[in-house]
């Protein structure tokens, strides 16, 4: 693999996410001349996505207090789990560590409430892959965002690949209402440089926490509403 950026675009009101993914596929293939990749055993469009589920330390166990990781499993390495911690640290593991959590239910309990994942279509242009995607949170899978996922394949060194990505993003969003910062946010080994897939996970998860702690605060802004009304 090479090096990615991922980037968070939230939809303006009166544009469902439907729309704006055909809104990002015709600009793609029609103005930038990208190619749609396709799954070729079933002769249709790949389809990637990443989920991600949090674990939080049950109650009775004081020693795990106010604990929690996130499970991500993710379609570009399928054999592999990645456990995030609270504190920023990530675990690379076979996907057999799944079965081992079936094992900590005493201790640790998955929150199908804040289950949340992102899925969409992947495109080529020359030496760049773009993966269009929408983030759905929940068991009803409600959606929060879209995602921008741009990778350089030719290089796994961010420092490499950062000029080539910034400008290659301002081409692919100049028509679009997406925001892109002046400079990207460095995701790599600080010691080698070196840009793992786990690096792409850390920015998922970022977005992730995000559209949760947005549905949390319009929930206490709810709330407070509520309480205000009733008060009246």
């Amino acid at each position: 693999m090479g090096v990615s950026y991922v980037l968070q675009w939230i939809l303006q009101p009166n544009m469902g996410p439907a729309q704006a993914e055909e809104m990002m596929r015709q600009h793609l293939v029609e103005n930038l001349g990208a190619k749609l990749i396709h799954n070729h055993h079933k002769n249709e469009p790949e389809i990637w996505h990443i989920e991600c589920e949090t674990y939080t330390a049950m109650q009775n166990v004081s020693a795990l207090s106010g604990k929690s990781f996130q499970l991500i499993h993710s379609t570009e390495e399928a054999t592999l789990s990645f456990a995030f911690s609270d504190q920023g640290g990530i675990i690379v593991a076979e996907r057999s560590f799944d079965t081992i959590l079936t094992k900590l239910g005493d201790s640790y309990q998955p929150n199908k409430m804040t289950r949340i994942m992102a899925m969409g279509k992947k495109y080529e242009i020359a030496d760049f892959t773009v993966k269009v995607g929408s983030v759905q949170l929940g068991t009803s899978a409600s959606f929060r965002c879209m995602v921008l996922e741009i990778e350089y394949r030719p290089s796994c060194y961010f420092k490499d690949a950062a000029a080539l990505l910034h400008e290659f993003l301002s081409v692919v969003t100049a028509t679009l209402p997406i925001a892109i910062p002046e400079t990207l946010n460095h995701f790599a080994d600080s010691i080698t440089g070196l840009y793992q897939l786990s690096d792409t996970i850390k920015q998922y998860v970022k977005i992730f926490a995000d559209c949760r702690r947005a549905v949390a605060n319009s929930m206490c802004l709810e709330l407070k509403e509520v309480r205000v009304y009733a008060a009246a």
